[in-house]
């Protein structure tokens, strides 16, 4: 089985990238037994994600894949973007979603989540791949499951919020499956083309 080594100790983010790419070994930081901060100072989800799997990449040897996501509000001007884990001081996901909500004021907005993959090569090869889901910010919460902005985000098409999804529900439409699709897309080819 091909392994990745995944640049996330998040206990959610690991089980849902498992969950989607069923057909690879998903390494976490602990198995490698990297424990150091990674600091995190670009302005974009692809730079962010990028900083993550060379690091990884680097200290492994291996293929290292890292995500960096987030929420996208139109009415914020894009707030919190990049800065959607550690939106608030506390940086928890209920001081998150509260500040978004005394933001917005009521209001509802349209928004979207978005997931961009990185892949670095011990070779140096780097690539990314983006991946969004469109909703809306809606001003109560709803549902347990999930995590981060989840009670807040509402799908029409399912009049349901993320946190209201089964997994199975929510891996089906996610941003993060959009981008590990087109990362699984990407190495099969590679593995056809070798």
């Amino acid at each position: 089985m091909k392994e990745l080594v995944l640049a996330s100790n998040n206990a959610h983010k690991i089980e849902e990238i498992k969950e989607i790419l069923a057909n690879y070994n998903i390494l976490s930081l602990a198995d490698v037994g990297f424990f150091d901060e990674i600091i995190e100072d670009g302005v974009t989800f692809e730079e962010n994600a990028l900083i993550k799997a060379r690091i990884i990449s680097n200290y492994t040897k291996k293929i290292a894949i890292a995500d960096d996501s987030g929420l996208v509000i139109d009415l914020l001007n894009g707030e919190p973007g990049v800065y959607s884990a550690r939106y608030s001081k506390e940086k928890t996901d209920k001081k998150n979603i509260e500040k978004v909500l005394t933001k917005l004021n009521g209001k509802e907005s349209p928004a979207h989540f978005v997931s961009v993959i990185a892949l670095v090569t011990p070779d140096g090869e780097e690539i990314t791949f983006r991946g969004e889901c469109h909703g809306k910010i809606i001003s109560e919460q709803r549902g347990n499951n999930g995590f981060g902005y989840d009670p807040i985000f509402y799908i029409k098409k399912l009049n349901k919020t993320f946190a209201e999804l089964s997994n199975k529900e929510k891996n089906s439409i996610s941003h993060r499956k959009n981008s590990l699709n087109k990362l699984a897309g990407y190495l099969r080819e590679q593995i056809n083309e070798n």
